[in-house]
């Protein structure tokens, strides 16, 4: 009995991983997205999970406020206001790694001006 639950529970904590880890990596996006210059409110379309667990990739976009257009003026000189502009929307995507349950590292693919920079090449 005791070798049987001494085999079951590092499958359960492993299974644990799978479901705390997606949620922590996408709580470090929301975070990231909202220090982002201006502030970006980011909605998640798809998680996926591998490696069990130790590696999480999150989707969606990052939606922004949009830049205050002027008003257009009419032939006699009139501004006329225009509508409430839309928010931006962009494509969004990151990955973050575990080990364990504990995050290691996110790199961000997309929008390009959250992307990590490249390493710089040696030579």
């Amino acid at each position: 009995m005791l070798v049987a639950l001494l085999t079951i529970a590092p499958l359960l904590a492993g299974g644990c991983t799978l479901y705390s880890n997606p949620s922590a990596c996408k709580a470090q996006m929301r975070e990231a997205a909202g220090k982002a210059t201006p502030p970006e409110k980011l909605s998640i379309s798809h998680v996926g999970v591998g490696i069990h667990g130790s590696r999480v990739v999150v989707e969606g976009t990052l939606e922004a406020a949009a830049a205050p257009t002027a008003n257009a003026s009419d032939a006699s000189g009139a501004s006329a206001p225009h509508p409430k502009a839309k928010p931006v929307a962009k494509p969004a995507s990151a990955e973050c790694t575990f080990e364990g349950n504990k995050l290691q590292a996110l790199h961000w693919f997309a929008p390009p001006e959250l992307a990590n920079p490249p390493a710089p090449a040696k030579g």
